[in-house]
Order: structure tokens, then sequence, then C-alpha cells
């Protein structure tokens, strides 16, 4: 059972507050005016908190929507788009507050080697690295009761600045600063100072009352850092010249009244932004192996004697002490800014999917309009492309093949999950401008209905009806359960799991397949009421396809259920499997057609996808009834050829006699297709199968196919 350890004031907001007011403020707010000048400084500012806040706002919804645990941001993100996409997110996450550890104490060790000189950097910045390590192994509690001493220092600072000295001897740029650095460059740096709001959120999972917690915690947190900030800009504006806020990033100290007070702020400050986020990125990391997201997830899974994840910090504390000598505190907020931005975005993105598709079970009780989410997640993503268009094209790639990893792993989880439910909403709002649209026979695809009465008779079949429909056609299968079953539900258990049997290896591969089993009293009327019901959806079918089994005793029944699919605008497909040829080789399609023939267009459109599914070749024939007859058939089919564009590997046979000779006389093929009369005679169809000693497709249009289009 997890602690809950945390309130408010102690949990979220002092230490957002003390992660925000921190090495940015002290060391480069002043260099950020002297740069852009005070105008410049205050967009960065007011645009950074723009996004922060729309984050904050998003985050105040959501929290108010989930039960969240362990894990902050990540937490909230997997519980609403799954552990794939919270794990893509995660783990940059996880990197980014590690590297912040590193940011912090270097910030902090900046300070101290301008006060004492004659100290290295590498030994400054490691007696602090393994100061905050071992607070932070020791108690969470006591980091945090530490935040208030910090937080009372860095008032006194404020105050001792803000009575500070002048050193102003001319007015300075408003609207221009004297720095050489683009615009984004610095905002890119300056961002960093607005990035601890989701550091209260990171203890989520140890906060008495999360869901209050967090919002008016980060939200108020937010709103007094925004003020202090715009009231040092205005400080430094009226306190030093541009060249010198430059140039010497330390001059807050000189300017102050007690130099004391602003050295113990900035050392306090830093220390506290550092501990604070060693206290909460291996929280995030814990989260991540507790639901096996990473490599040796059991090794960072255990909390050590003091409840604290002892192993996790361990983690973090190496991979902080390594990005330390990555270089310059510059550099490093580059590096953060870009991860923050993502996972900003990701998670307005989150609440604004929630928002827009009207999911019923996003019910908020703190409300934002969709709007301030969308805004949110857009500034984001665009300002990362403003500071760094490479680096932001790798980032996102990034994430995007940690969850293309995730998916394939195939992580069992019972999160809430609302990914089908965006698709879904993509599908409904398509469907209705669809539906609105006119039918044409250009966009035909073969989607299927096929009727599946005894499911064996199905085996080996799966890979002939994907070569009907692959790539974008549809399958539907379903089985009629005879009422007269004593035990209804068992049958239709049993009936399901057949169908989805037969689907298995179609959805493998990619087909939009469906399967259903219904009740009725007799096969032909329950046919009629799934066939008259699919055609009234968005998606309905187009061809009935029936396999003719061995046993003719059904065929009345088949013919039957072909007439009630001609009177529903269906295509028909009559299939008979040779018990001993089957298939073949997949290779040569006959396709047998009959000049005026009013069934060729379904016929053609069909040769043409086994054609290509199967890499095979295709033969049309032509029955003439003498050899005077064979010159104007070639040319007749050399004509249909170039109409109805067909591959310039497809051969023309011409065969003369009567139809019955014709089958005896006719070229090898895996398969032949005819097409059928309006009135179809089942029996006629066997006796043909039997004499052309191939598997056989018998084919009728409907008015839907057009392959002259």
């Amino acid at each position: 059972m997890e602690n809950k350890r945390f309130g408010t004031f102690e949990g979220v907001f002092t230490p957002t507050v003390l992660s925000i007011l921190g090495v940015v403020m002290y060391l480069r707010l002043g260099w950020v005016v002297g740069q852009v000048g005070l105008a410049g400084a205050l967009t960065i500012i007011i645009i950074s908190y723009l996004i922060t806040f729309f984050t904050g706002l998003s985050v105040a919804s959501i929290t108010t929507n989930i039960r969240i645990g362990t894990g902050g941001a990540y937490s909230i993100i997997s519980k609403s788009l799954g552990l794939e996409v919270g794990g893509a997110i995660g783990i940059p996450l996880y990197i980014c507050q590690a590297l912040s550890v590193a940011f912090y104490i270097t910030g902090f060790t900046e300070c101290w080697i301008s006060i004492f000189p004659q100290h290295t950097f590498i030994f400054v910045s490691m007696i602090t690295w393994l100061a905050l390590l071992f607070i932070a192994y020791l108690s969470a509690k006591l980091a945090f009761r530490l935040q208030y001493v910090i937080m009372g220092i860095i008032a006194f600072s404020l105050l001792s600045i803000f009575l500070g000295k002048s050193n102003l001897d001319q007015p300075i740029l408003f609207w221009r600063g004297m720095g050489q650095m683009d615009f984004w460059k610095v905002f890119a740096i300056f961002f960093p100072a607005a990035t601890g709001i989701l550091t209260g959120v990171s203890m989520s999972g140890e906060l008495k009352e999360p869901t209050r917690n967090i919002p008016v915690g980060t939200l108020l947190a937010i709103g007094v850092t925004f003020c202090i900030y715009i009231a040092l800009s205005f400080w430094f504006s009226s306190a030093a010249q541009p060249l010198d806020l430059i140039n010497n990033t330390s001059i807050i100290i000189d300017l102050a009244r007690w130099r004391f007070l602003v050295i113990a702020g900035i050392m306090g400050a830093t220390l506290s932004s550092a501990l604070s986020m060693f206290v909460a990125s291996p929280r995030t990391l814990l989260a991540l192996s507790k639901h096996k997201i990473i490599p040796f997830s059991s090794a960072f899974n255990h909390l050590n004697k003091s409840g604290e994840p002892g192993p996790a910090i361990l983690f973090t504390a190496i991979l902080s002490l390594l990005t330390i000598s990555m270089g310059t505190l510059n550099s490093i907020a580059a590096v953060l800014t870009m991860f923050f931005l993502i996972t900003y975005g990701t998670l307005n993105l989150t609440v604004f999917i929630e928002k827009f598709t009207g999911i019923t079970s996003f019910r908020p009780t703190f409300k934002i309009p969709v709007i301030v989410s969308l805004l949110g997640g857009a500034g984001c993503f665009y300002a990362m492309f403003l500071i760094h268009q490479l680096f932001s094209v790798i980032a996102i790639a990034i994430t995007a093949l940690i969850y293309i990893v995730l998916v394939r792993r195939h992580i069992q989880h019972n999160f809430p999950d609302i990914r089908k439910g965006i698709f879904i909403f993509i599908a409904e709002q398509a469907s209705r401008i669809a539906s609105e649209l006119p039918y044409h026979p250009k966009i035909w695809k073969p989607n299927l209905l096929v009727p599946v009465d005894e499911a064996r008779d199905w085996t080996g079949m799966a890979d002939f009806l994907k070569a009907i429909v692959y790539p974008r056609g549809r399958i539907i299968l379903f089985n009629i359960i005879d009422n007269a079953i004593e035990d209804t539900a068992s049958a239709r258990k049993k009936a399901a799991e057949e169908l989805a049997s037969i689907a298995k290896p179609l959805k493998e591969e990619g087909i939009l397949t469906f399967s259903l089993a219904i009740n009725s009293k007799e096969f032909l009327e329950g046919a009629t009421v799934v066939s008259q019901t699919l055609m009234e959806l968005p998606l309905p079918p187009n061809v009935l396809f029936v396999r003719l089994g061995v046993n003719p005793d059904n065929d009345q029944t088949i013919q039957n259920l072909i007439a009630r699919a001609d009177s529903l605008g269906l295509g028909i497909i009559l299939f008979k499997l040779h018990p001993k040829t089957a298939f073949g080789q997949k290779q040569i399609i006959n396709l047998w057609i009959r000049k005026g023939s009013p069934n060729i267009h379904l016929a053609i459109l069909l040769s043409l996808q086994l054609e290509k599914n199967w890499e095979g070749k295709l033969r049309i024939i032509q029955v003439v009834n003498s050899n005077n007859e064979k010159l104007e058939a070639y040319d007749y089919l050399g004509k249909l050829k170039r109409l109805m564009r067909l591959p310039n590997e497809t051969e023309a046979t011409v065969i003369s006699g009567s139809f019955e000779e014709s089958l005896r006389e006719a070229p090898l093929a895996d398969i032949n297709m005819f097409g059928v009369a309006k009135d179809i005679d089942i029996c006629s169809i066997r006796n043909v199968s039997e004499k052309i000693n191939t598997s056989v497709l018998f084919l009728r249009d409907s008015q839907q196919e057009n392959a002259i289009i």
C-alpha cells in the first residue's frame, strides 16, 4: 500500500515553487534581460508561463477525473492513452528529471565557484551530489522539511534584491538587448525555469489527496512564481546595463542590499531544486518498473527500509553524475527544454483527446475549455521546432520508437486506455461524412459477407479470402445457431470461438475482419436478418461469398440465400473447392468471358485481386461456336484487355466448340472463374466444377462494381 504522507503545501506547492525559483532566476534572468531587452524578457516569460499555465490547467482537470498512482505525469498519460504511450513519454520524462538534478547541481557549483574561485568545479559538484544523494536516500520527508528553511531563505534573498542598489547610468533599451544570441535560443535557456510544475505531480503516489493537492498546489505555484519573475525582470532592467547583465551572470549578488542573503538564496534554491528532482525522478522510474516498461524492471521495483525507492535513487544518482560532465549550464538547459516540452505537449494532448472525443467517463470536477489544452499542446510542439528543428525531430522519433517497441512487447495490463475510443471517434466522424456523400463504383473494394456453417470446412480458407480482399477489403464472418438446440448459450460460445479461429490469421495479416454468431429458428431466416442489418450500417458488405459444400442437401437453402442477397444489391461469389488440387500452385487464373455478359465487372476486379496477391498470371478465355469466329473473338478480348486495363502479361485464349467440350480442353490453371446468369442453377455449377477439375469461382455482378473506371 502506498504511503500517503504529504498534503498540498508540503507535497506540491513548496517543491514546485522551489523548483521554479532556482538557478535560472538568480543566474540567468538578468542575462536574458541583457540579451533581448526588457520587452523580450517579458515576452519569453509570458510565453513560457502560458505553456506551463495551460499545462497546469490540463493537469488540474485530468487529476480530478482519475485516481493517480505513482509516477505523476507518466501515471496520468498511461491511464488515458495506455501504458505504451505512457512508457514512450515516461522514459524521456524520467531522463529529463534525472538531467535536472545535474542542471541544478551545475548551477549551484557555478555560484560557489564565483565566491570561492580557488575551489575546483568537479570537487564542489561531487560533494554536493553526495550530500543530496544521502538526503534523498534517507527520507523524502526530511528533504521536504528542509524546504521550509530554504523557502524562508529565498524570501529574504528576494527582499534583499528588491531593496538593492542601482548601477544604471543611462536608460536601458526596452525593445532590444545588447546580446547577439537568437531570441528562441535565449528562450530555450530560460524555459527550464518554468518546468518545475511537474515536481509536485511526480509525488502523486504519496499525496494524501492528489485530486485536490495537485490542482491547487500546482496552479498556486505557477501564479506566485510568475509574479516574481515579472517583478525581477523590471528590477534587472532598472538596476544594470545590458552588457553588464550579459557579461556578469552573478551580478544579482553585487546589486543586492545584503550579498550574503542572495548567495544563501542561490545556494538554497539550486540545492532545493536538485533535491526535489532527486526525490521526484526515482518515483517515475519506480512507476515504470512496476509496469515492466523498462529493462531490469525488477531491480528498480523495491523500497528501502525508509520507504524510499532505493535502487531507483541510486540509478538516478549515477545518471546525474555522468550528466554533470556534459558541459555548461546552457547546453544542459537546451536538452531539458526538449524533453519537458514533449511531456507537457502530451499531457495537454491527453486532456484534449478525452474532452474532444466526448467520452462519458471524462467527468473532471475541475473543468476547462477544450481550447486550453489544444493551445497548450500546440504551443509546446511549436516551441520545440522554433528552438531546434533537428533535435525536435530526433526527440519525437525517439519517443515514437519507444512506443513501437512497447507495442510489440504486448504488455499485459488492465489500465484504462482510450486509444480505441480515439479511433472509434474518428470512424464515427468519417462515417457521418461518408453517409452524406453519393456512392460511386470508383471507390469499390471487396467487402465480403461470409456465412459459415461448419467451421471445419473452412480450414485453410484464410489465405484464399485474404487473396480476394487484401489489402484494404473487409470480411464479415457469421454463423447461425439453431434455436432448437437445448443449450444455445454453449453452442453460441462454441460458434464464436470457431469463427474467431478462422478470423485470427486474417487479422494477423492486417485484414479488417469481424465475426458474429446469432440465434435463429432456421438458417435462411437468420442469414437474412444478418444481411439486412449489415446493409444498413456505415460500412456494409458488398459481396456475398458462399462456399458450396460436398453435400448438395443445402443447395436449395443456398439458392434462396443468394436470391435474398441479390435483392439487397450484393454481388455474388459461389466457391467450390476441388477436393484434391485445392488451389494448386496459386499461379494461373482462368477467367471465362462471354461476349456481352452482364457479369464481367465483378469477375474482372476479383481476378485482378487474385493475380496481384498470388503474384500469378491472368488468362482470359472466350468460347466460340466455330473456328471462323476466333479472329473476331481475339479482337474482342484485345479490346477488353485495353479497356479494362488488364496487365500486359494477360494471355488471351479462344476455344471453339460447345461450352461442355471447352471445359475439357481448357488450358491448365489453378482456379477457374465464371460468370453466372440471373437465375442460378447450383446443380449446373457443380457439374462445371467436376468437369474443369480445379477449384472454381462463379460470380454475378451487383450495381456497385465497374472495372472500366
